[in-house]
């Protein structure tokens, strides 16, 4: 009977029927079945099985979502009732968020319930988190673990900023501190003396579980005498990092960039422009090179030494970051992608600007049904936008022959940063047509946007951020249902209208492309490529090009991450894997019958927080090899 019981348990988590697992949790304690035993044998026990199906493919992220629902749903019952057993140890407390400047949290709020579902004590402090907060929470709670998430790589750099503070508090060693995302890197965890990153919400459960069974005991750990002595062993390495810190990198690289530029110039003169070299390249015709251009764009400000905020906010600040990037490093385009929230912002939902970061929604909307589509006009964040992308599309085509590329997000996209991807995410499988109707809203404001782009002359081309199509969160059919019929039917349609390619940048990691190429007829897809996630479906140039070359110019690949490292060894890390992949792509080229439809460039921005040296060594690779390889390659 009882195990009949837990199975009923089980199966209310895996069909996310969150009042059902109430309803059973509520009559296992009337029946006195124990609560911790209806706990692990029922609820957990059916999250594990839709992590399992996940892990096969055969679950995806709303499925999760709402199943982690049902799960907590029944544990706000059952919880409370649980006995504390004498002589059993309590459960390890994790503090885990996504950092400042990030609001994604799929992944986090994934690893939380993974994490509570193996029996951890989960203090969650959502998305944003102000990077001190992680500290004071863990300090206030004795906690065993920080968990730290990120996904855009302009955040990532505030996890290594609470690994310092933990330092300078004394507190690090009385702790695990794991960090994770798509684009965190097992080296970069180990750079900034994370303890481990996983590759998925699984994975890093299993680890954490195991890892806090080592720990020595947390009186120990949290002793006045250890965190002193912790004090004093971190002293001189902080000691080293501030000194560091003090200075400027972007702004002192920018000008020795600029200084080296106006004492020796352009050191050779190339047989095409840059705007014929990327027409060429994106038309597979003869070029003298690939094109390159590392996806440096808020980075760039430092040539016109603006904060981060004037780069947002002021459109003579964002025309200047972008030509002076592109006069000083010679880059052969420039994508106008100044943050996430340019749509967003119009509906309603409030922006984050802080002084040296890049904007953030700040909350989100209460209700679909009060979506209304504003007009495109003056005082709207995506006017300001064109506004600015036309002053720089000007300054870069007139005065240094430079393509512009404009840049905003598309439908799904904006009505996550609105109502939060977790809610929409759930949404699509319990309450569909609220987010298909928001889709609705979002795609007819998108459609405005871009037409307002092409009308006003303010892009050479525009580029897309069509994020959610990716086979790790949701299914093609989905993703189609839910996004892809909304672009197909009323977005690409604008672009044809203005004889305009279809442009789209993903950072995910393993997108669904034959609906996000071959169905869109894209022609150009900004991409990332994540070792870790291969057997999920992450795709590099070689997979890429056999596929979809003959429809489309793919772009991307290098780790932008690596350009925070400003040592000659991290230099050398960015050339030789610039080197790597400029002859891995022309050979894949050639093997297919094509000889120039690629562009040279990073997986995803590069933090605009950090150097520029890194971005001057792959431009200059490119334009040092990519002559002769293409002559011994391509011939």
């Amino acid at each position: 009977m009882t195990e009949d019981f837990f199975k009923q348990l089980a199966e209310a988590v895996v069909a996310g029927n969150k009042d059902l697992a109430v309803e059973l949790s509520n009559k296992a304690l009337e029946e006195g079945i124990d609560p911790y035993e209806a706990i692990v044998n029922g609820l957990a026990k059916g999250m594990e099985i839709v992590s399992d199906n996940y892990e096969k493919g055969t679950a995806f992220v709303p499925h999760l979502l709402i199943a982690s629902n049902a799960m907590y749903g029944g544990m706000d019952v059952l919880s409370p009732h649980m006995k504390k057993v004498e002589g059993a140890a309590e459960p390890s407390t994790v503090v885990i968020g996504t950092v400042q400047g990030d609001v994604h949290d799929i992944g986090k709020n994934l690893v939380k319930t993974m994490m509570t579902a193996g029996g951890l004590n989960l203090i969650d402090l959502g998305h944003d988190v102000p990077l001190e907060k992680f500290v004071e929470t863990a300090k206030e709670h004795h906690a065993d673990v920080i968990s730290m998430s990120a996904l855009m790589t302009t955040t990532m750099v505030g996890m290594e900023k609470v690994i310092e503070m933990l330092q300078e508090e004394g507190l690090r060693d009385s702790m695990i501190v794991m960090v994770g995302g798509a684009p965190i890197s097992e080296e970069f965890a180990e750079q900034i003396g994370a303890d481990k990153t996983a590759p998925d919400a699984m994975h890093a459960s299993h680890w954490v579980k195991d890892a806090v069974s080592e720990l020595s005991p947390s009186e120990d750990r949290w002793s006045d005498a250890k965190i002193n002595l912790a004090k004093v062993k971190y002293r001189d390495i902080l000691s080293k990092k501030k000194v560091k810190s003090k200075t400027d990198i972007g702004l002192e690289t920018a000008k020795q960039i600029m200084e080296e530029f106006e004492s020796v110039g352009v050191k050779t003169k190339e047989e095409m422009s840059h705007a014929e070299r990327t027409v060429s390249a994106m038309a597979d015709k003869k070029v003298d090179r690939l094109p390159v251009y590392p996806l440096a764009c808020g980075v760039l400000r430092k040539f016109a030494n603006a904060s981060y905020k004037e780069y947002a906010t002021d459109p003579a600040k964002f025309a200047e970051s972008a030509f002076l990037g592109a006069k000083y490093l010679d880059l052969d385009m420039f994508v106008g992608l100044i943050d996430l929230s340019a749509t967003s912002a119009d509906f309603g939902c409030k922006i984050k600007y802080p002084e040296d970061d890049t904007p953030s929604s700040e909350g989100h909307l209460e209700d679909y049904e009060n979506l209304e589509v504003p007009e495109v006009k003056e005082g709207t964040r995506a006017y300001e936008l064109i506004k600015a992308s036309k002053l720089a599309k000007e300054k870069l085509n007139k005065e240094l022959g430079t393509p512009f590329v404009g840049f905003h997000e598309g439908p799904l996209l904006t009505l996550t940063q609105l109502m939060g991807a977790d809610r929409v995410l759930m949404d699509m499988k319990t309450n569909p047509d609220v987010v298909l109707e928001g889709v609705q809203k979002c795609t007819d404001y998108i459609c405005q946007v871009s037409e307002v782009f092409f009308e006003e002359d303010a892009c050479d081309a525009l580029c897309i951020d069509n994020l959610w199509s990716n086979n790790v969160i949701m299914s093609e059919e989905d993703y189609w249902k839910f996004d892809g019929k909304f672009i197909f039917d009323q977005h690409l349609p604008i672009f044809k209208k203005y004889d305009q390619p279809y442009m789209i940048h993903s950072c995910a990691d393993a997108v669904h492309y034959d609906t996000q190429i071959k169905k869109f007829g894209t022609g150009l897809f900004s991409y990332a490529y994540y070792e870790k996630s291969k057997d999920k479906g992450s795709q590099n140039y070689a997979d890429l090009i056999p596929k979809y070359g003959d429809t489309c110019c793919m772009m991307g690949e290098v780790d932008p991450i690596k350009f925070m490292d400003n040592s000659p060894e991290g230099i050398q890390s960015i050339e030789n894997d610039t080197d790597d992949l400029l002859k891995g792509v022309l050979e894949t080229l050639k093997e297919n019958g094509m000889q120039s439809k690629y562009v040279m460039s990073t997986g995803c921005e590069i933090p605009p927080g950090g150097p520029l040296s890194g971005v001057k060594a792959m431009v200059d690779k490119v334009k040092e090899l990519g002559p002769q390889y293409q002559k011994e390659i391509i011939g």
